[in-house]
Formats: C-alpha cells, structure tokens, sequence
C-alpha cells in the first residue's frame, strides 16, 4: 500500500494547493463564507476519495440546518475533510493558534476564518466571542472536544471547553460521529487502508441557559451519541431532543 498511499498524499497534497490558490483571487472581493460552499467546501471533502475510502453520510431526520457548534470525534490527519465532505453550511474550525503562524498553512486557516485557540486565562471569552463574530456572518464552528487523535479508536474523554463556549456564545451544539476513520488512517500510520466511512449527523441539542451541572450532562450526552455510532453504528439521536433538564 506504500507506493499507493505515496501518490495518495501528493495528490491530497496537491489537491489542497488548487483549492488554496483558486480561492485566494475571489477572496479579493467576496467573504470566504459567502462561496465556500460552491467549491473550497466540496473540493475538500474530496480529499478524502483520493485513499479509495468511500463516504456514506447518514443525516438524521430531525437534523435542521443552522448555526452552531458541530462536535466531531478526533481520529485521523484527514478529520478536516471528512467534516467538509459531510457538513453544508459555512464553516470554520478552532484551531491551535501556534498553526495559524505556519506558512502556507496558516494562510490557508486565516482564510477559513479559523478561531485561533490560545493559551493562558480569558481565552474562553475571546473564543466565544470569536464565535458570536463568526455566528452572526453564518458561519457555524467545528470542534475536536477529546483534543487529540485517539490512539485505539475508542472514543477520549470530552474536555468541557468547546461545550462551554457553545453555551456561552448561544449557539447549540451538533454531534459528527464517524465510524471507519481508524482503519483508514489510524494515529502515526503514513499509509492509507481504503475503507467505508460512516458517518452520523444527530440532531442539534440546546446550550442556552444551561449551568455548569447541565453542562456535564450535555458532555455525557454527546458523548453517548457518538460512541454508540462509532462502536456499534446505534443511532442515537433521541438522545439530542431530549430535554437536559
């Protein structure tokens, strides 16, 4: 799978440039957010179907599209373009801020409207500001609450960051599981194993007005709903209309 998996980077590689580079002039005169859904967005997601994988996205029913805060488990160097494969609406990531000053790449993030993540006390109310910012021009957020990739496919535990700055932004929060990323590009792995990824969009829960001990509830909640489709690929988006309180 090496010779495969090498002409699978460079085309992603690649792939990734074009969309860069095509987008850069029409940003001269439109917002990113107003055209991203006509090709950065898709073109993405393409990304994907070069390892061979296939992309099956599963949309609960009670799913409505809106702003808001999107939850995805974290397993693969790819998760960016399975999010931008499966979501359509405007959107834009919480990222390190260390990786908005890396060349290229960093151009690439601030031209997404990436929310940079930094360290130190009072960053939770400048994110949640950001995000307000990013709300109000239609652009949802997209969240790794484990952190970092998993390192057995089992779910991490959630920290309690990206909850609460969706609670405090006003925004309601959208479970993303994804079911087959591992197999496909497992955490220090170069090569690529094709496979089906799964994909499970649950219905939109609400923060508004929750306090620090419905919070916990919320965290839990997700949780449960992600693993029980990452696991044994079990809807549970009855889950997410249920009341917290």
């Amino acid at each position: 799978m090496l010779p495969v998996s090498i002409v699978s980077w460079l085309v992603a590689m690649g792939w990734m440039a074009f969309v860069f580079l095509s987008s850069v002039p029409v940003m001269l005169f439109i917002p990113f957010e107003r055209f991203q859904l006509y090709w950065p967005h898709p073109l993405m997601g393409w990304t994907v179907r070069v390892t061979f994988s296939r992309v099956r996205v599963h949309v609960d029913p009670r799913y409505r599209k809106g702003v808001c805060v999107f939850v995805q488990n974290h397993v693969s160097m790819l998760d960016a373009a399975i999010s931008a494969a499966t979501i359509r609406v405007p959107l834009c990531g919480l990222e390190n801020a260390s990786h908005l000053r890396v060349p290229a790449y960093g151009w690439l993030l601030r031209a997404a409207n990436a929310i940079p993540v930094a360290r130190g006390q009072g960053r939770y109310g400048e994110i949640a500001e950001a995000c307000r910012e990013r709300a109000s021009r239609g652009i949802s957020i997209l969240a790794f609450p484990e952190g970092h990739r998993t390192l057995d496919g089992k779910l991490r535990p959630f920290r309690r960051g990206a909850f609460a700055i969706a609670r405090d932004a006003g925004l309601p929060v959208v479970p993303i599981a994804v079911r087959g990323a591992f197999r496909m590009l497992p955490k220090g792995a170069i090569t690529f194993r094709p496979t089906t990824l799964d994909i499970y969009v649950a219905p939109a829960i609400e923060t508004a007005g929750l306090d620090d001990e419905a919070l916990d509830v919320l965290i839990d909640r997700v949780a449960t709903v992600i693993d029980a489709w990452v696991e044994r690929g079990e809807r549970r988006g009855d889950l997410c209309v249920e009341p917290i309180r």
